[in-house]
């Protein structure tokens, strides 16, 4: 019990690296004025859409969905996000750990925007290079109920 305690006492993104963010730069900022915030920190997490990898780095694309007091994404309001993300991780991250669904909250360094499609929607991505990232397990389901009684046919 002591070590679930002391876990949750982690902070999901280091000391350290969060005296360098800006917490106040949101996805639809980046979108309205790249120029003005290529080069800065900020936080920001959400859920994976999707993630793929190229060349010579992983493409994680999120769903903002803003962070609670203990910088884990919220989930319950998807209607609350600020817009879509992409993570530019260098080198190769696993996309089946890195899957849709789960959460993560990442710090890093804006580097502009890149169109992509969304349909046939052109959509501002803002990129983020990550100094630190962290990845969600979603919750254990509960074990069956020992009362549960299978009704016959």
């Amino acid at each position: 019990m002591l070590a679930a305690l002391l876990a949750s006492c982690t902070p999901v993104i280091s000391k350290g690296v969060l005296k360098e963010v800006e917490r106040g730069i949101t996805v639809d900022m980046v979108q309205k004025d790249p120029a003005a915030f290529t080069g800065r920190k900020t936080l920001w997490g959400g859920v994976i859409i999707a993630s793929e990898n190229l060349e010579n780095f992983t493409r994680i694309e999120v769903l903002e969905t803003g962070l609670a007091w203990d910088l884990t994404p919220h989930t319950e309001d998807y209607g609350a996000s600020k817009g879509r993300f992409l993570i530019d991780a260098t080198g190769y991250l696993d996309t089946a750990i890195f899957k849709k669904g789960k959460k993560l909250t990442t710090a890093g360094t804006v580097n502009g925007i890149i169109v992509k499609k969304i349909g046939k929607m052109d959509y501002a991505y803002p990129i983020i290079t990550p100094i630190e990232m962290r990845l969600f397990e979603p919750p254990p389901l509960p074990p069956p109920s020992i009362f549960y009684l299978q009704t016959p046919y």
